[in-house]
């Protein structure tokens, strides 16, 4: 099929539009086909059906990233091969990046899932600052959403992690604030295979995501088939229901903690004279601001402790940093 066929050229030959493409397009609020983007593409199916929706879609001015976090040796060579030659195939430009994200892990005392996460994200925040777009396009999908629901509710990490993921967010990265798009997230996993099964596309297997090892894992092969055996299948659209009324009620709450948390040092007594919701709030945006690593109920429970007059004056919080008090504020090191 020539790619560069319109949409509508498409419909005058006979090919039929996908129903997915549609929620493609509202999914970037029928951003223009002209748009810059750049495209997370590992090589699975979730990336690999995204890229071809987008092309389906009438979006041509696109780049496709792919990260190899060296985690399955020629297995992971192998996949960024794969989304090389599939970059290739369709005449898009196509930028590789890799680290020893064990290596990183074990240094900066992180979980894999974690280390993997934020190498990923650098590496997507130089592709971007290279082709001079912040827009980038992430492959999450519905059962990813349910998937992060519980897994950040069994984490504690409140209204902010139940709420799930947004279809559009902001992370600023190493001074580059990256617009991240998930237009999926209205998609199922098995519409995706359908759709990959349809149009007849290749894509790579992961092997690791079939081993109840990693937590994510776990909570996917174990855990929510057990949910859905038992009460159905029907509380993934109760767990969808309940994360978009919360992320209202986070955006909401977000907006009165953001003026408290702005600066790099926080106030021992504006912190203590606040509700105690208000005051988690301002603590969890203020380590996210601080740019400490997924900070949960732990860690804002960490730093609440040094608000107490006669509780410790320094705790420890991940990344080999510590949050400190010191003459009437807090501050991070």
């Amino acid at each position: 099929m020539n790619q560069e066929i319109s949409t509508s050229g498409k419909e005058k030959c006979g090919i039929s539009l996908h129903p997915l493409i549609l929620k493609i397009r509202e999914g970037l609020h029928r951003a223009a086909p002209r748009k810059k983007f750049i495209v997370a593409v590992s090589g699975g199916a979730d990336s690999v059906a995204l890229l071809h929706l987008l092309l389906e879609s009438g979006f041509r001015n696109l780049v496709v990233a792919h990260f190899n976090h060296r985690l399955r040796g020629r297995f992971s060579n192998a996949d960024a091969s794969f989304v090389e030659k599939l970059s290739a195939t369709l005449n898009l430009p196509f930028e590789e990046g890799s680290s020893e994200v064990k290596t990183r892990a074990k240094k900066e005392k992180l979980s894999l899932e974690t280390a993997s996460r934020e190498a990923r994200y650098e590496f997507l925040s130089s592709v971007a600052k290279k082709h001079l777009t912040r827009d980038i396009l992430l492959a999450h999908h519905a059962d990813d959403q349910i998937e992060t629901c519980l897994f950040n509710f069994l984490r504690g990490s409140g209204i902010a992690g139940i709420s799930g993921m947004k279809p559009c967010s902001k992370r600023t990265v190493k001074g580059v604030k990256l617009q991240l798009h998930r237009p999926l997230l209205g998609t199922t996993k098995k519409e995706l295979l359908d759709y990959l099964k349809d149009r007849n596309l290749h894509h790579r297997k992961d092997a690791t995501n079939a081993v109840a090892e990693a937590s994510r894992n776990k909570l996917r092969l174990k855990v929510i088939p057990l949910i859905e055996e038992h009460f159905g299948s029907s509380f993934k659209a109760s767990i969808a229901r309940n994360a978009k009324i919360l992320a209202d009620e986070e955006e909401f709450l977000a907006s009165l903690s953001l003026p408290l948390a702005a600066s790099k040092q926080l106030s021992v007594k504006l912190l203590r004279n606040l509700h105690p919701a208000l005051q988690r709030r301002v603590l969890h945006t203020w380590l996210k601001n601080q740019d400490v690593l997924e900070p949960g109920f732990s860690e804002v429970e960490l730093l609440a402790s040094l608000l107490i007059a006669d509780g410790p004056a320094k705790v420890n919080l991940p990344g080999n940093r510590h949050a400190r008090r010191r003459s009437g504020v807090l501050f991070i090191e």
